[in-house]
């Protein structure tokens, strides 16, 4: 018989069973449980952390559901770092080095993917910055507002430690806010109480924000223009104290930001350039859709912390938090409603103001809130996290369905991925766009959609392709050309109409078809 070791003993009697008494080391037990409780109720850092583990496990624990996280441009990433450890077999790529903006991702999937995998890499490098995240959050609101505006924000930042970014695959712009927001705290210290130690935390921590994203960085150094601008008298103390430890990330990103606009475009970007501005409505949607949203409609709760942003907006002018003031409010806001949506080759560019946008409101929440209110954010939390984790499972389903194919591609083919319908179950991501990647990592494919046309990606073309199979044409040729009414409709809200609709849409398929035989040997059509 097994023996069970339990605080809680029985006692009989003549009489029959005696009420359960608690033993002394149980009580001792719950005794030190209750202090520890209390311990953490008084210590602002022990709340923090404790705050902290909540959000990582509410939000990372999906991870633990599929062996690749189910991210829109994770596989295209994964290709691009099998391509830098096989690049004998892709002469027509050359690498961009890893000493550059936006490549913390690419260089632990390339050294970390030699040590566990591409595959666990990728789910390490997502939790890692979902800690980062969880870590940040609620230290940042504690910094900048105070015990009781930490706990009043955390009610709401649960979807945004696992947002809309890290969904999207876009894990380095994901970890560059949290930096920076923890590069603003120590700022602020530095500014209060200057050390040799926080100007050296200050130089660390704006070097992994570079590394991580140039766009947090420069948002970063926004912040803190306009606070020295609001506090001009104090101008010569702000430079002493920040000037040195702020110099060398800065010099990194002004080298970056020249190195983007001097990029070649013509033939290496496709002939393409984008310039689209979003209507207010459109604007409005994103603020909750690309940062608090999941994949689908079982996230729905991330809708709650709307209640938050809209709390906090109503107080926009009441309160006034260091580096997130009125002003910077404004700036931002504005900045958000005037920088396109799309610019060049850049994507999402509008939408990557949002995050800080969202920590300036929610550092304009009250003391307290109703306690209706904290159990209505709790549910939803709960359904939120069960709602990602259900959502996790079934993307991975659409990815095992759409590599169903691997067995029938050949090593190292020369292999045209068409991939007509994007997403399958998510509504907020197009989860399978680039889900031929698998077939670069499992069979040395080719890889003719690959993010190459740019000094910002890992890996760039040697030379250039023809425009038609340039990966920014390639990509949407399947969808603009997969049925004749779609092609002709959309060459009519442009202008152009033609008469034989039917014969001009056959007439450019057997053109494509003509031109990529010579290129192709394995066709992938996924619709």
């Amino acid at each position: 018989m097994q023996k069970i070791n339990v605080a809680m003993v029985s006692r009989r009697s003549s009489m029959g069973e005696a009420p359960l008494e608690t033993t002394p080391d149980s009580s001792q037990s719950l005794r030190r449980f209750v202090e520890g409780i209390r311990a953490i109720g008084q210590s602002d850092t022990s709340l923090a952390s404790a705050i902290s583990v909540a959000l990582f496990v509410l939000c990372a624990w999906p991870l633990l559901l599929t062996e690749v996280p189910p991210y829109q441009d994770l596989p295209n990433h994964l290709a691009a770092a099998h391509i830098l450890t096989h690049a004998d077999k892709y002469p027509e790529f050359i690498s961009n080095g890893f000493f550059k903006t936006n490549a913390a991702l690419f260089a632990w999937l390339y050294f970390g993917g030699k040590v566990f995998g591409f595959a666990l890499a990728s789910r390490l490098f997502a939790a890692g910055t979902l800690a980062v995240g969880a870590f940040v959050y609620p230290r940042f609101f504690l910094e900048l507002g105070g015990r009781r505006r930490m706990i009043v924000a955390s009610f709401f930042v649960w979807p945004m430690v696992h947002n809309w970014f890290v969904s999207k695959g876009m894990l380095d712009f994901a970890l560059g806010v949290p930096l920076s927001l923890a590069l603003l705290m120590v700022i602020r210290r530095q500014l209060e109480a200057p050390s040799l130690r926080r100007a050296a935390g200050i130089l660390a921590l704006s070097l992994c924000t570079w590394y991580a994203h140039g766009f947090s960085l420069l948002v970063a150094y926004m912040l803190v223009t306009i606070h020295a601008a609001q506090h001009w008298r104090q101008l010569s103390s702000l430079a002493r104290r920040l000037a040195v430890p702020l110099a060398p990330a800065a010099l990194l990103t002004v080298y970056s930001v020249v190195r983007h606009w001097t990029e070649p475009t013509g033939a290496m970007s496709g002939y393409v350039e984008i310039n689209e501005l979003l209507p207010p409505w459109e604007l409005g949607y994103n603020m909750w859709a690309e940062w608090c949203a999941g994949f689908t409609w079982l996230s729905i709760a991330s809708a709650l912390p709307i209640i938050g942003g809209v709390w906090g907006l109503l107080r926009w002018r009441k309160v006034s938090p260091t580096f997130f003031g009125p002003v910077a409010l404004l700036a931002l806001t504005g900045l958000y409603l005037a920088v396109p949506y799309t610019t060049t080759n850049w994507f999402h560019v509008s939408s990557r103001f949002v995050p800080y946008i969202w920590m300036a409101l929610l550092l304009r929440l009250p003391d307290d809130i109703p306690v209706r209110l904290k159990q209505l954010l709790l549910v939803g939390a709960a359904t939120y996290s069960l709602g990602m984790g259900v959502d996790f499972v079934r993307l991975d389903h659409d990815r095992q369905l759409f590599t169903a194919g691997m067995n029938a591609v050949p090593e190292g083919a020369r292999l045209l991925p068409m991939v007509f319908q994007r997403k399958e179950t998510s509504e907020n991501t197009r989860s399978l766009l680039h889900a031929w990647g698998f077939y670069v990592v499992e069979r040395n494919a080719s890889a003719p959609l690959l993010f190459a046309h740019s000094r910002s990606f890992p890996i760039m073309y040697r030379d250039p392709p023809p425009a038609r199979f340039h990966h920014l044409v390639l990509e949407s040729f399947p969808t603009t050309m997969g049925n004749e009414n779609w092609m002709c409709g959309s060459e009519r809200a442009f202008g152009i109409v033609t008469d034989d609709c039917n014969a001009e849409w056959n007439r450019r398929w057997d053109e494509f078809w003509r031109d990529a035989t010579p290129r192709f040997d394995h066709v992938l059509m996924w619709a």
